[in-house]
């Protein structure tokens, strides 16, 4: 106790020191809000993953027997494999196991390596018409921005091409991790040949081929050695455009008579029938999705992409338009300020009930222990690497109470001594020491009440969780030090006189104050409690049986329901429907959407799934792409 003394004391001699740290502590803090790690949810392991092999010709029947069975037994020899969540799914040629992996798996590459490098050698033992066994783990690659390149009057090579300078200028951007394509088309040359023609010259279609692999084959003709130098030898491209092509000679006699490719049919440079495509508001499009390294503020990110776009975008012709069909950097950005916004308004609720029930100056020294211990708080949690998201900031806001709990159990003690007569220093000093024991008690028994948490959950639970009990220890010890060694030095010099000798000051004149309604309704009750007994102990428990009924009732889900400008619309056909009924029936689908002015973009992804850009974690639900 006299320990504790003597730091106080100590704190309001060197209360200089004191200030000059919490500023620099509260400055930290601020710049710590704006450049810490900020997600909209937390981090978390995807644990499942997809084994397929390919049977071609086999019946579901044999696939079954041959080639599925055989891989779960081989699969479940990995202790780190959940058995009782792997499934699987037989068909005509192919088998699916949705493999998950053990809750306890902390780094799930290096058991997917293992099995990989595992599926490639038991492959072996396998019917040899198994063509391939592939395992897919990265469910996990969420993208950050798909963004858009399209145009009217441009082919798929100049889309290409504008995307491969994008891609190069993204890449250099240092949070950007990784930047995939989807919806290229590759070009080809096609030779539609006349059957009538080369059975006249007595060509067959292997003489043709064989003409035109040794004439367009790339190759080294050797090397080139002296003294000085060993070099290669490369020969030239002989075919660079169709007419090239056209030119070639496929048939020679001894008389000098030739046989063009011009001569047997007719050479094209198309796009070959695709078996899957993008379009964005109808038109074609080639679509770039970018991935955020996990380390970085998306929010940042957004930022430093949105600054590459515009700038190019003033490179590119009018014809070529760039647009974000997703941009989870402004969603984070827009539910983190949603949950500033509610930390914000939390906290004038709190200070605004503190001031209607105390004086104004006490209530202004309690409240002003919110701000200060927020931000100490962010500049501690960015130090730890503790990111900014809905978890943590839940946190925040479950002991924004406790927090000011603190500093008024301190202020109100300093009031009462200086009713009792003493002097405003030992005032100061006792009202902070005398309470140390019981708030570091609360402060300790309500940080170990989370901690539970991160060592009883386990899987995606866990990974959601974890720094949510850290987020309150943090916020809780901040106060405790707050109250104990910066609202002494606050109350020493903004509170002179106590209530009591406010009250003789003014008697006559004042009327009864909120609080005194509080404490006389208080006082009121708790006679009518000691009055019955039985009847309070019943109706306690009345309250929590009914609490249990309504938690039992109500229903749950481990996350909201994320809010978005966008959804999703998929459309199955029957298996063996062609692409061209597909692209059929979601183009009349398209067209009723861009119908409704509400709708400002459609992007259609015919053949294939979009990529992942969000995850919404809902439990026993099988997850789609």
């Amino acid at each position: 106790m006299e320990q504790n003394n003597k730091i106080i004391e100590w704190a309001l001699k060197n209360r200089q020191i004191l200030i000059l740290l919490i500023t620099v502590l509260f400055v930290a803090g601020i710049y710590s809000l704006a450049v810490m790690p900020k997600q909209e949810q937390p981090e978390f392991t995807i644990r499942q993953g997809v084994v397929a092999g390919v049977y071609p010709g086999a019946t579901s029947l044999e696939v079954e027997e041959q080639l599925t069975r055989p891989l779960e037994r081989y699969l479940f020899t990995f202790t780190e494999i959940n058995r009782e969540k792997t499934t699987s799914k037989s068909e005509n040629g192919i088998a699916y196991i949705f493999v998950e992996l053990a809750d306890n798996v902390k780094d799930k590459n290096i058991v997917w390596s293992k099995i990989k490098l595992g599926l490639e050698l038991f492959k072996s033992s396998l019917p040899s018409g198994v063509l391939a066994v592939v395992a897919n783990d990265n469910f996990g690659d969420v993208a950050s921005l798909l963004i858009t390149m399209e145009s009217d009057d441009k082919t798929y090579r100049e889309i290409d091409g504008y995307c491969d300078v994008l891609e190069d200028r993204l890449r250099a951007v240092p949070t950007v991790a990784n930047v995939r394509r989807y919806g290229s088309q590759k070009e080809q040359i096609t030779i539609y040949t006349d059957n009538e023609k080369l059975s006249s010259y007595g060509i067959g279609s292997k003489m043709l081929m064989a003409n035109l692999a040794a004439q367009g084959l790339t190759t080294v003709a050797g090397i080139l050695e002296n003294s000085q130098t060993v070099a290669p030898v490369h020969i030239a491209e002989s075919f660079r455009t169709e007419q090239e092509i056209a030119d070639q000679i496929i048939f020679s006699d001894p008389a000098g008579n030739v046989v063009r490719v011009k001569d047997i049919g007719r050479v094209v440079r198309e796009y070959p029938a695709s078996d899957n495509y993008i379009t964005y508001n109808g038109r074609k499009c080639v679509l770039l999705s970018v991935e955020v390294n996990l380390s970085a503020n998306i929010v940042s990110f957004g930022k430093e992409v949105n600054l590459v776009l515009e700038k190019y975008k003033n490179e590119l012709p009018n014809s070529v338009n760039i647009d974000r069909i997703v941009e989870q950097p402004k969603v984070v950005g827009d539910s983190i300020n949603h949950f500033l916004l509610e930390l914000l308004i939390a906290i004038c609720a709190v200070i605004l009930v503190t001031m209607i029930l105390l004086p104004f100056r006490v209530a202004a020294v309690a409240a002003m222990s919110i701000p200060i211990t927020v931000t100490i708080t962010m500049a501690i949690m960015y130090a730890a690497n503790i990111p900014l998201n809905m978890i943590t900031l839940a946190a925040l806001i479950t002991v924004l109470g406790m927090i000011v709990d603190n500093s008024i159990v301190v202020v109100d003690s300093y009031i009462d001594k200086l009713d009792a007569g003493k002097n405003h220093w030992q005032s100061a000093i006792r009202s902070a020491q005398e309470y140390f024991k019981s708030i570091f008690s609360a402060t300790l028994a309500i940080s170990i009440t989370f901690f539970p948490v991160a060592f009883t959950t386990t899987g995606t639970i866990h990974d959601f969780l974890t720094h949510f009990p850290w987020a309150i220890c943090i916020t809780l010890f901040v106060s405790l030090i707050v109250a104990m060694l910066v609202i002494p030095i606050i109350q020493y010099f903004l509170i002179k006189k106590g209530i009591a000798q406010s009250r003789s000051e003014f008697a006559g004149k004042r009327r009864r104050s909120l609080l005194d309604y509080v404490q006389s309704g208080y006082e009121w009750l708790l006679a009518k409690v000691f009055a019955f007994p039985k009847t309070t102990v019943a109706l306690a428990l009345a309250s929590v049986v009914v609490g249990a009924l309504i938690f039992i009732a109500i229903p749950k889900r481990m996350m909201p329901i994320a809010e978005r400008d966008q959804f999703a619309v998929e459309i199955y056909l029957p298996n063996g429907s062609p692409l061209e009924k597909t692209a059929a029936v979601c183009d009349s689908m398209e067209h009723i959407l861009r119908l409704d002015p509400r709708v400002k973009s459609v992007a259609a992804f015919i053949g294939t799934s979009s990529p992942r850009f969000h995850i919404v974690y809902a439990p026993n639900m099988p997850s789609k792409s």
